[in-house]
């Protein structure tokens, strides 16, 4: 770490406050310590203020409403809750090129936030050692002239575009949740109702404009001098630059058939070969997507099965969800119908809960009628070793990844992931927690961690387990990208070292999962 005068001199302080060792100071390594500790603070108040100077406008201090705003109500929930030293808010690219400039010089640590929906404490917010860099106010929205790319920046969450798209008949292959943030989808690669006709959300993008560790704004596209930084953004996560934003093609979809389906706890035999059977076959049909959430209230004894079901056409297919419907499997409520995406988002979004306390965890296997029996009759059973937590509720949604979304990323240049076509299909599962209070934190985590390792090696013992972990989607101890295959990872190293060689985006913004590491 390069040291400025600055700090040589806290340390020389430090050294020389006592001439007589305390408990605290009674070595010299621990006096060092102190005296590093001692640069960071004065370091980090250096950048918050240089700033605060040059955008009074844009800094915000602890006890401030839009630091609370910012720290707090921006994000989905409570364990991204934080007390970072500053928040910096920038309106402009360039803004954010001064930003990178001046922690880089200073050696400050930071965090950048875009929808704030990564459940993981630290990894898209700040504590009192660094610096929250928030892209509330890089809210581009823009359509081109021939209607066929949109440019948003990260700012954005997928209901807004969503409702910008509608008034042009048009869609982008994003969240199926509203308020899940533009960034943080894309650079995970991004599984969307749209995908089995047009891949991962990361395969439609065209450009990505970004600053580099330099501090140079620059654009990646798959064609220019930065085509390798642009393959690497295509589910590479956070590693290589800030995009500050995205040009992605969007498509004609002006209604959609949509909605949620409920079924009785009785129903689980019929339920899970429905489940199956749309894994195995329903891609047949690349306009139909389905969510399928089983819903878990353990101290309630309470099991829900739900399914929402999308098909991207104004005449919904007779058979496409036949055994989600009677006589096959008769639902309690069934909302679908043809209507305008946003409006969808729009009545679903209030049924993800804010401020809850929550974790993510993931798996893949090749879709087999067995492994969906185990996984779901293994969790619902495990699950009420929790009931005792206040609040707690569970669920687990299997995601069906096809072999033409898989294609098609291929036919639009192809991306870090890995998966083979050839394989598939796949389910990849998402394990989800939540609970109301920090105490429970310790016990959830435990519980997930232990549940995971038995479901992997169920799978792994009946031969259809995948080592791909779908980033959006995985907690903080589950490898990423050394399951995206051996030359993908040595790819997205080199690109890493290439355009960010002083480790700017892995070692001062630590938050995420960092290619360096794998």
């Amino acid at each position: 770490m390069k040291l400025n005068n600055l700090i040589w001199a806290a340390i020389a302080a430090a050294l020389s406050v006592q001439s007589t060792p305390t408990p605290e100071f009674n070595t010299i390594e621990a006096r060092l310590d102190e005296a590093a500790r001692i640069g960071i603070r004065l370091n980090l108040t250096q950048a918050c203020t240089r700033l605060q100077q040059q955008f009074s406008t844009r800094l915000y201090l602890p006890g401030s409403a839009v630091y609370d705003y910012e720290t707090t109500t921006r994000y989905w929930t409570a364990v991204d809750y934080s007390t970072p030293a500053c928040v910096f808010v920038p309106k402009e690219p360039s803004e954010i090129s001064l930003f990178v400039q001046v922690v880089r010089l200073l050696n400050v640590k930071f965090a950048i936030r875009g929808g704030g929906h990564m459940p993981i404490p630290l990894y898209n917010n700040a504590d009192s050692n660094g610096i929250l860099l928030s892209t509330s106010n890089l809210t581009t929205l823009s359509i081109s002239s021939d209607k066929n790319t949109l440019s948003v920046g990260p700012g954005r969450r997928w209901r807004e575009v969503a409702d910008y798209l509608a008034s042009y008949g048009k869609a982008a292959v994003g969240g199926r949740v509203g308020k899940v943030g533009v960034p943080g989808l894309i650079l995970g690669g991004g599984i969307s109702f749209y995908s089995s006709q047009y891949g991962w959300g990361s395969d439609s993008v065209v450009k990505f404009q970004c600053v580099l560790a330099s501090g140079q704004l620059i654009e990646a596209t798959a064609t220019n001098n930065y085509s390798d930084l642009f393959w690497a953004l295509k589910a590479g996560g956070n590693s290589f630059c800030l995009v500050t934003r995205f040009d992605i093609k969007v498509y004609n979809s002006p209604s959609v058939w949509v909605g949620i389906a409920q079924y009785d706890a009785s129903n689980r035999e019929e339920y899970l070969n429905a489940v199956y059977t749309f894994g195995a076959f329903g891609s047949q049909d690349p306009k139909s997507a389905i969510v399928p959430t089983i819903i878990m209230a353990p101290a309630a004894g309470l099991t829900l099965y739900a399914a929402t079901k999308f098909y991207d056409s104004p005449t919904l297919s007779p058979t496409v969800f036949q055994n989600f419907t009677a006589p096959v499997l008769t639902p309690l409520i069934d909302t679908i119908t043809y209507q305008p995406l946003n409006d969808y988002l729009a009545q679903t979004d209030p049924l993800q809960p804010d401020a809850l306390r929550q974790k993510f965890r993931t798996l893949t296997f090749v879709v087999n009628k067995d492994a969906v029996t185990y996984i779901h009759d293994t969790f619902t059973t495990r699950i009420n070793e929790l009931a005792a937590i206040p609040g707690v509720g569970a669920s687990m949604t299997f995601q069906p990844i096809t072999k033409n979304m898989l294609q098609a990323g291929a036919n639009s240049g192809g991306n870090p992931i890995g998966l083979d076509a050839n394989n598939g299909p796949y389910f990849a599962v998402v394990l989800n927690w939540n609970w109301l209070n920090a105490a429970d934190d310790a016990a959830v985590s435990t519980f997930a961690s232990g549940i995971t390792a038995q479901l992997e090696a169920g799978l792994q013992s009946r031969g259809v387990s995948v080592g791909f972990r779908y980033l959006n989607d995985a907690d903080k101890d589950q490898l990423v990208f050394q399951n995206y295959g051996a030359a993908n990872l040595a790819k997205l190293k080199s690109v890493r070292s290439k355009y960010d060689s002083a480790r700017v985006f892995t070692d001062l913004m630590p938050g995420g999962w960092k290619v360096a590491a794998a």
